[in-house]
C-alpha cells in the first residue's frame, strides 16, 4: 500500500521537477515556452479524451462522469478565486505579481492532485492505471513550467524549489494510499472522483497552459502544436500501449 503512494509521489515529482528544470532554462528565453505548453496541452487532453475519460464513463456512466467533471471545473474556479485572496503582495509590485502567479498555480495543482492520487490508487487493478500514471507525469511537466518560470524570475532558491516539488507531490501519495486501501469496490464513486480530477485538469490545462501559449504566440501556432500532441498520443495508444 505504501509503495503505491511512493510511485504516485515520484511520478508527480518527476513531472513537476522536469517542468522546473525546463523552466530554469526558459526563464531567459521565454519565447520557447509557448511551444512546449501547446504541445503538452495536446498530450494531456489526448490522454484524457482518448483513454481516461472513456474508462471513467465505462466505470460509472455518462451522467456520473458529466456531474463529476462539472464539479471539478467549478472547484477550480473557487480555488482560483480563493488563491487571489490568500496570496499577499510584496513591496515590489512586479516581483509580487510573479510570486502570486507561481503560488496560485502551486496551490491549484496541490489541491487537484489529491483526487487524482485517489483515482490512481484505486485504479491499480484496472486498465486505467497505466494511462493515469502516464498522465501524472505528463500533465505535471507543463504545470511545472508554468509554475516555476515566474517563481524563478522572482528569484526562487533551490531549497524552495525542492520544497515546492515535495509539497505539490505529497497529496498524490496520500490520495494513492487512500484509493488503494479502499480498492475498486465502488466503481460509481471512483468514476465520480476520476471525473472531478479530470475536470480540474482540463480547466487548468486550458486556462493556465494553453491560453498562455496562445497569449505569447498565436492561436493558429498553438492549435497546430496542440493537434500534433493529440495525434502523438493517439499513435502511442494505437501502436504502442495496446
Amino acid at each position: 500500500m505504501l509503495s503505491i503512494g511512493i510511485v504516485g509521489f515520484l511520478a508527480t515529482a518527476i513531472g513537476i521537477g522536469l517542468g522546473g528544470i525546463i523552466a530554469l532554462f526558459l526563464k531567459g528565453i521565454q519565447q520557447k515556452t509557448p511551444t512546449i505548453n501547446a504541445l503538452c496541452t495536446g498530450l494531456i487532453l489526448g490522454l484524457v479524451c482518448l483513454e481516461i475519460a472513456p474508462e471513467s464513463i465505462e466505470l460509472g456512466g455518462l451522467l456520473i462522469f458529466t456531474i463529476g467533471s462539472i464539479i471539478g471545473i467549478l472547484s477550480f474556479v473557487k480555488i482560483h478565486e480563493l488563491s487571489h485572496r490568500l496570496i499577499p503582495s510584496t513591496v515590489n509590485p512586479q516581483k509580487g505579481k510573479l510570486i502570486q502567479t507561481g503560488l496560485l498555480l502551486a496551490i491549484s495543482i496541490t489541491i487537484h492532485n489529491l483526487p487524482l492520487g485517489i483515482a490512481f490508487g484505486s485504479s491499480q487493478h484496472s486498465e486505467i492505471s497505466k494511462p493515469l500514471l502516464q498522465m501524472l507525469i505528463l500533465h505535471n511537466i507543463p504545470e511545472g513550467i508554468a509554475m516555476f518560470v515566474p517563481l524563478f524570475l522572482a528569484g526562487l532558491r533551490f531549497k524552495t524549489f525542492l520544497f515546492i516539488i515535495c509539497f505539490v507531490s505529497l497529496p498524490v501519495a496520500i490520495g494513492a494510499i487512500i484509493g488503494n486501501f479502499i480498492g475498486m469496490q465502488y466503481p460509481l464513486l471512483w468514476s465520480f472522483i476520476i471525473s472531478i480530477a479530470l475536470g480540474i485538469i482540463v480547466v487548468v490545462t486550458m486556462k493556465e497552459i494553453f491560453m498562455e501559449a496562445v497569449k505569447h504566440s498565436s492561436f493558429s501556432y498553438a492549435i497546430s502544436l496542440f493537434i500534433i500532441g493529440i495525434l502523438a498520443i493517439w499513435m502511442y495508444i494505437k501502436f504502442i500501449s495496446h
